[in-house]
C-alpha cells in the first residue's frame, strides 16, 4: 500500500500530462516522442533487470519504497501514455479553443478543463495501473534487497506469500497460505466492483468520436 500510494498518483500525473501535449500541442519530433513511449510498452521488464539493479543501487535506493515506486511509475508511463494519449484525442476541440480564448494559461487549461473531461480514460488507466502495480513480483524480488546484515528486509506483499510459500515446503499451512491470497485479492476486488461502470465508460468512450 505505500509503494501504490506513491507511485499511482505519480504514475497517472505525469503520464497524464505527457499524453495531453503528445495530444494536443504540434511541435517537431511529435510523432517520434509518441513512438518512443509506445516502444516502451514492447520491452519486457526482464530485458532491463540487471542495468536496472546497478542504476538503481548507484542511486542508494535498493530496498526503499521510494526507490520502487520510482521504477513502478517509469515502468507504467508507456501504457499510460499510449492509452490516454487515445483519450485526449476525442475530446472536443471546442472546449480547448474556448478555454485559451477566455485566457486561461495551458496550465490552467489543462487541470480545470481537459483533465476533468477526462476522467473516465484516469479511472481506466488508474485501475490497469493499480492491478499491474500490486501483483508486481519480479521488480520487488530484485530491487528489495536488503544490503548489509543490518538493513531489514522489506517484503511486498507478492514477495511474502511468496516466500511464505517456499518456507513451508511440503508441510503446508493451506489455512495460512489462503489467508494471505485472500488479502492480496480482495483490495483489487473491492477496488474493481467500485469502479466498474466507470472503467467499462473509459474503455468504449476512447474508441468512439
Amino acid at each position: 500500500m505505500i509503494v501504490l500510494v506513491m507511485s499511482v498518483p505519480l504514475t497517472m500525473l505525469l503520464g497524464s500530462m505527457a499524453a495531453y501535449v503528445l495530444a494536443r500541442y504540434d511541435f517537431r519530433g511529435n510523432r517520434l516522442l509518441y513512438f518512443f513511449f509506445v516502444a516502451g510498452a514492447m520491452f519486457p521488464v526482464f530485458l532491463a533487470l540487471v542495468p536496472l539493479f546497478f542504476m538503481v543501487k548507484r542511486l542508494d535506493m535498493l530496498n526503499t519504497y521510494h526507490g520502487l515506486a520510482l521504477v513502478y511509475v517509469a515502468y507504467s508511463l508507456p501504457f499510460t501514455v499510449f492509452f490516454m494519449h487515445a483519450f485526449f484525442r476525442t475530446l472536443p476541440t471546442a472546449v480547448f479553443e474556448a478555454a485559451i480564448l477566455d485566457g486561461a494559461s495551458h496550465t490552467r487549461t489543462f487541470f480545470q478543463v481537459m483533465l476533468p473531461m477526462a476522467k473516465p480514460g484516469l479511472l481506466s488507466v488508474g485501475i490497469f495501473n493499480t492491478l499491474g502495480q500490486w501483483n508486481q513480483y519480479i521488480l520487488p524480488t530484485v530491487l528489495m534487497q536488503p544490503q548489509s546484515g543490518d538493513d531489514p528486509e522489506r517484503y511486498v506483499l507478492t514477495q511474502g506469500l511468496i516466500q511464505l510459500q517456499q518456507q513451508q515446503g511440503y508441510a503446508s499451512d493451506l489455512p495460512v497460505l489462503f489467508a494471505g491470497v485472500t488479502i492480496a485479492m480482495v483490495p483489487m476486488l473491492v477496488v474493481y466492483l467500485s469502479f466498474q461502470r466507470q472503467v467499462q465508460a473509459g474503455l468504449t468512450s476512447a474508441t468512439l468520436k
